[in-house]
C-alpha cells in the first residue's frame, strides 16, 4: 500500500483548521472565498482538499519568511469599524514618524482573515459591535494566541468587563478603553516603540 492510499485526500474543517493554525470559522470562510477548494457533504459538512491545505501553507511560508528577510519596521496591523476613523488615523499616522509598518483594515472579520498571512507584531482592534459579537471576536483572538501565535493584541471597547481578570492577567491580550482616537493610538504605538527598545 503506498502512502497516497492512506493519506486522506479530504480533510474536515477541524483537521484543516488544525493543520493551518486557524479557527474552523476562517477556514469556513477561506472555503467559501475560494482560497481553499472544498465541497459541502449531503450533511452540510465542508471537505477541504487536502492538496489545497498545503499549497495555502506553503504560501503562508513563503510569505513569511519574505516579509521576514525584508522588513526592518514592526508591523502593525489596525483594525477600525467606525467610519471615516480609518482614513482619519491613516492621515494621521504617515506624520508621527513612528519606526512601524502600518497596516489597516476595515473589519474585526478583515483582520482575522489576514492575521496568518499578514504576521504583524502588534494588532490593535477597535470594537464597537454588540458585546455577543465582541465576545465572540475575543473567543477567536484566543483561540489565534494559543496555537503559539506571537502577538500583542490590544482591543480598544467601551465594554467593561470583557475579559476576566484571571485572562487579562496572561498578557496575550489587553484592553483599552474606547472609544479609539488619533491621540490615543498615537500615544499606545510611542509606548509600544519605547518598550520594544528597552
Amino acid at each position: 500500500m503506498s502512502m497516497q492510499d492512506t493519506t486522506p485526500q479530504f480533510l474536515s474543517t477541524a483537521e484543516a483548521a488544525n493543520m493551518l493554525g486557524l479557527s474552523t470559522t476562517l477556514i469556513q470562510s477561506l472555503v467559501d472565498r475560494n482560497e481553499l477548494s472544498g465541497w459541502k457533504t449531503r450533511g452540510g459538512h465542508r471537505r477541504i482538499a487536502l492538496q489545497s491545505v498545503l499549497d495555502y501553507q506553503h504560501n503562508a511560508q513563503v510569505g513569511r519568511n519574505s516579509s521576514s528577510t525584508g522588513r526592518s519596521q514592526p508591523k502593525v496591523m489596525i483594525a477600525v469599524e467606525t467610519p471615516g476613523m480609518m482614513h482619519k488615523l491613516q492621515a494621521q499616522s504617515s506624520s508621527w514618524h513612528l519606526p512601524f509598518d502600518f497596516h489597516y483594515v476595515d473589519s474585526i472579520t478583515a483582520a482575522l482573515l489576514e492575521l496568518a498571512q499578514t504576521r504583524p507584531d502588534v494588532l490593535v482592534v477597535e470594537l464597537t459591535m454588540s458585546r455577543s459579537q465582541q465576545e465572540k471576536t475575543l473567543h477567536a483572538l484566543q483561540d489565534f494566541t494559543a496555537r503559539g501565535r506571537s502577538i500583542s493584541i490590544t482591543l480598544v471597547t467601551e465594554e467593561i468587563g470583557l475579559l476576566p481578570a484571571a485572562q487579562r492577567q496572561s498578557g496575550a491580550i489587553q484592553m483599552a478603553p474606547g472609544p479609539m482616537s488619533a491621540a490615543w493610538l498615537h500615544a499606545f504605538l510611542a509606548g509600544v516603540r519605547a518598550s520594544w527598545r528597552t
